[in-house]
């Protein structure tokens, strides 16, 4: 994909090769607002100034230079406020409408859309409709920004009130009434735009099972088409944050997006990006953080202590995951996580001691997981912190350590769990790994027909679903089969080249 058009959909680069390519084409404004609202959703007052090619300040330059005025300019910010609302921002008069409508050259009207109708008041609707324009002396009569209280053009609430009173003569207690009056409306005003929406319940719900089914996917199927899913649905959430909800609801959606880094993350990882995996946990972590989840905080360190062990950096690893610890707190699955990571990152530096005595830390915590987490058992999947992933990792630290028999004991374990399980529950890269394990205890006890046979399996992955830890993992066991005593053997020869045959789809220009 080129890199003009990568980024977020509806970004500059995309609005401005869209404007030109329509442009090019003989097309008007108005289709390259239709284009982009049919395209992108963007709301009337956002299409239009995108249209025009217009940032938020440049659009203010324009009103002020209509108004003339000596007082206070409009600002970027505020035409800021006017795009959100009613999501949020400042609710637009009847009279900047028309003001944007002269430097946008459309109707007032066309400015807005339902949503914005829904919370006009009737009489500014009618004027809408029925005037298509301000003249240049109501233009000019615009002397300064409107306030937060002129929100039917008309001034001040307040200042009307003092206005009226002082002409009619009446006393002060009047006047003090009415400013009470006034403060009353604008809370009543704001408390109606915070009980407002843009994200119902179902929309919710629609969301956390694509997010659920797209964690339990990416342990067995094509890794392809559901990253560009992930991204589609990360975008989704992105666009429904920007407007307005109940708190309630965006922790809701931090919760899921922080989710979906983490699911870009480990399929970035299953392609051997692990830069771009680095980044989305990152991603992730900033929102856990936001929210205050631990169980994400935790999964994020345990994924970056992986992706350090890979790089060759144990020591790195080893410090990772155990700076996780802290947000652990009393979730068990958390821990086991944490602590098998650190554990194979000690196995790797030869701390013998160390990774076994983690690794018994690793199975008391185990033991002692008793209650479902939101993270690790709600969304399942790649987050699953089930037995078969524990006795994977553990027979990783053993074949580490040099401890054939264990690490097999571990891995048969393993390879008998995902063997017993349904097939959307068998994680096809850590069964892999289970058995490449296997076979590399066999080859430490010389056995390289037993190797064979376990690797096997492996081969017959489909091209698809063949992730690069694997194909990493296949060519460390390649390396063994170089020593003196196996290097012309046939049947390592053979197994050499079938290792070399293993490859690994690749990411099509894909948006990370």
């Amino acid at each position: 994909m080129p890199s003009s058009i990568r980024g977020k959909p509806g970004s500059k680069p995309q609005r401005e090769r869209l404007r030109r390519e329509l442009q090019a084409d003989g097309c008007g404004t108005r289709q390259i607002v239709d284009e982009m609202v049919r395209r992108w959703h963007f709301r009337p007052r956002l299409a239009w100034r995108f249209a025009h090619g217009l940032t938020q300040d440049e659009a203010a330059e324009r009103c002020n230079a209509l108004i003339g005025s000596e007082g206070a300019p409009l600002t970027g910010k505020r035409i800021s406020e006017y795009e959100l609302w009613p999501m949020g921002g400042s609710r637009p008069s009847p009279r900047i409408l028309a003001l944007l409508g002269r430097v946008y050259a459309v109707r007032p009207l066309e400015l807005t859309d339902h949503l914005d109708r829904k919370h006009l008041a009737a009489a500014d609707i009618d004027l809408l409709r029925e005037r298509g324009d301000l003249d240049q002396s109501e233009i000019q009569g615009m002397s300064s920004v409107p306030s937060r209280s002129d929100w039917a053009g008309g001034g001040s609430r307040v200042a009307t009130a003092r206005r009226t009173n002082a002409a009619a003569g009446n006393h002060s207690g009047n006047v003090e009434e009415a400013v009470i009056m006034s403060a009353a409306q604008e809370s009543s005003d704001h408390a109606g735009q915070a009980e407002t929406t843009n994200v119902g319940t179902a929309t919710l719900e629609t969301l956390r099972d694509d997010v659920t089914r797209l964690s339990r996917g990416l342990v067995h199927l094509d890794p392809l088409p559901l990253f560009q899913e992930m991204v589609s649905t990360r975008d989704r959430i992105y666009r429904i944050l920007e407007g307005h909800q109940r708190p309630d609801q965006t922790r809701d959606l931090y919760f899921l997006v922080s989710v979906v880094c983490c699911l870009l993350a480990d399929a970035s990882q299953m392609f051997g990006h692990r830069a771009a995996a680095l980044q989305q946990t990152r991603s992730a972590w900033a929102y856990a953080e936001i929210i205050g989840h631990d169980s994400i905080r935790a999964w994020c360190r345990s994924a970056q202590s992986f992706y350090a062990y890979r790089d060759k950096r144990p020591e790195t690893a080893a410090r990772l995951a155990a700076s996780g610890q802290r947000f652990a707190g009393q979730n068990e699955a958390s821990k086991q996580r944490l602590y098998s990571m650190e554990a194979n990152a000690l196995a790797a530096v030869g701390d013998k001691e160390g990774a076994l005595r983690v690794f018994r830390l690793a199975d008391e915590a185990r033991e002692r997981i008793s209650r479902p987490d939101d993270f690790f058992d709600e969304m399942g999947g790649v987050f699953t912190a089930d037995a078969a992933k524990h006795l994977h990792n553990t027979a990783s630290g053993m074949i580490s350590l040099g401890l054939a028999t264990e690490a097999a004991d571990a891995a048969r374990g393993a390879i008998d769990l995902y063997e017993q399980s349904p097939e959307s529950q068998r994680d096809i890269s850590l069964e892999a790994g289970a058995r490449i394990t296997l076979a590399t205890s066999h080859l430490l006890r010389s056995d390289i027909d037993g190797a064979k046979a376990e690797l096997r399996p492996v081969f017959d992955i489909p091209p698809s679903l063949r992730s690069e830890p694997v194909q990493a993992r296949l060519r460390e066991f390649a390396q063994s089969l170089r020593t003196p005593a196996l290097h012309s053997a046939s049947q390592a020869v053979d197994l050499r080249e079938q290792i070399d045959e293993f490859h690994v789809p690749s990411l099509p220009g894909a948006t990370y």
